[in-house]
């Protein structure tokens, strides 16, 4: 059987990206920095190991500090501005993936809600999902 393969990219169609496998992890965030950042209410990111993901296209970057002291980049196309990328700089190797700019989600199961406690109030998400009001620790793969 052929492994998974999520593809996607921008409104513009300027950059575009293949996910192969699946997500080391997913979830939605509530934080203020997301919210601003996409002009939604939430994100949900699909987090993958880097050699999983191949993209075409330039892509723009822009870096805030988190509330970890670590600095989160928010890549994004430079033509149409669609936020397409994440990364932190604690973790080199993963990145996170925006599901909304996916053509197909495989493989996608969000583990949970971080910044839960910035949720707006009519945001609801599957009661089964835990929220955790800050970031939790996150054990990721390092190579």
């Amino acid at each position: 059987m052929a492994e998974e393969k999520s593809t996607g990219g921008c409104l513009c169609g300027a950059v575009t990206y293949e996910a192969v496998g699946e997500p080391v992890f997913a979830a939605h965030c509530c934080c203020s920095d997301c919210r601003k950042a996409s002009g939604a209410d939430h994100i949900t990111a699909a987090f993958y190991l880097v050699d999983q993901v191949s993209i075409s296209g330039d892509v723009a970057e822009f870096g805030v500090e988190a509330e970890s002291g670590n600095t989160n980049y928010r890549q994004f196309c430079p033509s149409c501005g669609s936020r397409l990328f994440s990364r932190n700089s604690a973790n080199e190797t993963m990145m996170g993936i925006q599901t909304g700019t996916m053509d197909q989600a495989h493989g996608i199961k969000p583990r949970g809600v971080v910044y839960a406690a910035e949720m707006r109030e009519w945001d609801c998400f599957n009661q089964d999902l835990p929220q955790f009001e800050k970031m939790p620790p996150v054990s990721a793969p390092r190579e």
